[in-house]
């Protein structure tokens, strides 16, 4: 059984037609049709119902379920091919939102530096829920996530190094800062500063109003953490934030959050299970683990 048959017949049933996937792999329209029979004779089956036209294809139970097995056996062939790309290991695409790389990597790039890493990386920036996908996607290699929940996946490996409790940040002069700890709903008469969606902050933002039925008045909406940390001090809304990344010197007042249905914030090394990880990306997923302190 050849291999290329089975990504050619994966192929087609995506773009449903014989001459665009000879297009896409740069072949003769004959060359798919003798791979798809090729296939048929093998497994001694039918897998597509053809029409007279011949443009068109529609798979039938057989190639239903043979593509499910095609589809793995793509991805698997893409993963193959960028560790093969990578195989000098030089280059590592490191994921890491914003606010955990203002927190962690400062102390982290110390270590990375002196163990020949530091330079090896490629930092992709965004926020957690993004470059999850991005990991899962493979533009991603090794990470470093946020989550309101310990990361679960099939194809993802993942590990709790690090936990901290959501705040809610306003100014110094805010009304709202001279009690001990506050109720979501106390939102209801204050402007709020949000992240993107991308972000898990704004995830369990998002999941609190609705738990309350709650509708608030979002001042700004912003990817930068030191700029929202800055508009949160002047007044312009409170937001909320992991405790981790609130700082001494940040001239605003963090306020434990009453609210029982509140999760913690996780920090998680992630990879994918099926990427066979370089010397160096070993190196640096034992950094990340043994260099943040896990709860």
């Amino acid at each position: 059984m050849k291999l290329q048959d089975l990504l050619y017949f994966n192929k087609l049933v995506e773009l449903q037609s014989y001459t665009a996937v000879s297009e896409y792999f740069g072949v003769r329209q004959p060359t798919i049709s003798i791979a798809i029979h090729r296939l048929e004779h093998e497994f001694n089956t039918e897998l597509i119902n053809r029409n007279q036209s011949h443009h068109h294809i529609k798979i039938n139970q057989a190639g239903a379920t043979l593509y499910a097995h095609t589809q793995k056996i793509a991805t698997q062939v893409k993963e193959i091919q960028r560790d093969l790309d990578n195989q000098s290991g030089e280059h590592i695409n490191f994921g890491m939102p914003p606010i955990v790389a203002h927190y962690y990597f400062p102390e982290l790039a110390v270590t990375l530096r002196s163990d020949g890493i530091l330079d090896s990386l490629d930092h992709v920036e965004g926020g957690s829920a993004s470059l999850l996908e991005r990991l899962k996607k493979g533009s991603v290699d090794v990470a470093l996530l946020g989550s309101a929940t310990p990361l679960a996946s099939p194809t993802i490996a993942a590990q709790v190094v690090a936990q901290s409790d959501f705040k809610l940040i306003v100014a110094k002069d805010s009304p709202l800062a001279q009690q001990p700890s506050v109720k979501i709903k106390a939102l209801a008469s204050q402007d709020v500063i949000t992240f993107t969606p991308d972000f898990i902050h704004q995830q369990v933002f998002a999941d609190l109003l609705k738990e309350h039925s709650l509708h608030v008045h979002v001042s700004y909406t912003t990817s930068d953490v030191e700029l929202l940390k800055q508009l949160v001090s002047r007044g312009v809304g409170a937001a909320l934030l992991t405790d981790e990344a609130i700082q001494p010197g940040d001239d605003l007042v963090a306020l434990t959050i009453a609210d029982d249905e509140l999760p913690p914030f996780y920090v998680s090394v992630a990879y994918r299970k099926s990427h066979v990880l370089t010397p160096k990306e070993q190196s640096l997923i034992a950094v990340l683990t043994n260099h943040i302190q896990a709860p």
